[in-house]
């Protein structure tokens, strides 16, 4: 029986170390007894990886260890890059990001322009986007929206760490 928070914190560190992908909220608390709150176990936890080579992040109700920002300089990781997306599926993205749940035609209406369906399907195959359910109205279009992964890519832990349009006009981005 794991009875003391030292134990707790070995457990999930445990855990989370020995996954790859982000383990849910749901998953850890199974393995500490309920006298422990998760949160503060977890909270805990980052801090003393704060100042580490790597570090505890979470993206909603999931967490897992990255490799800290500031290590960067250290590593060298040689992999297979996919493609780099076409203008097409990065206005798409953008769109479906800021406007989610949002239908082809919706996504179409805003970028002026018909889009294809192979666009939406690299998006899926990343994993960036996934289907959310339809529309209630006639016709029952699909509609769909971004998911954990596109955030965990982006290094966002919630939508709201998108940048506003204001802050992309700061940027001198002009829409053509």
């Amino acid at each position: 029986m794991i009875n003391d928070k030292n134990n707790c914190l070995k457990i999930i560190e445990a855990i989370l170390f020995a996954n790859s992908d982000l383990v849910d909220e749901k998953d850890l608390i199974k393995n500490i007894p309920r006298n422990f709150d998760l949160k503060k176990l977890l909270k805990e936890l980052k801090e003393f990886y704060k100042s580490r080579g790597i570090n505890i992040y979470n993206v909603k109700s999931k967490w897992g260890f990255r490799t800290s920002p500031d290590m960067s300089n250290f590593l060298k990781i040689e992999k297979n890059l996919k493609r780099k997306l076409s203008k097409a599926a990065v206005e798409t993205l953008a769109i479906i990001a800021y406007y989610q749940p949002v239908t082809k035609g919706e996504i179409e209406k805003v970028r002026a322009r018909n889009i294809s369906q192979g666009t939406v399907d690299i998006l899926i195959e990343r994993g960036w986007v996934e289907l959310k359910g339809r529309r209630k109205t006639p016709g029952k279009p699909l509609t769909w929206g971004t998911t954990d992964k596109f955030l965990e890519h982006f290094n966002l832990t919630d939508l709201k760490e998108l940048p506003t349009i204001k802050e992309i006009n700061q940027l001198g981005i002009e829409k053509k």
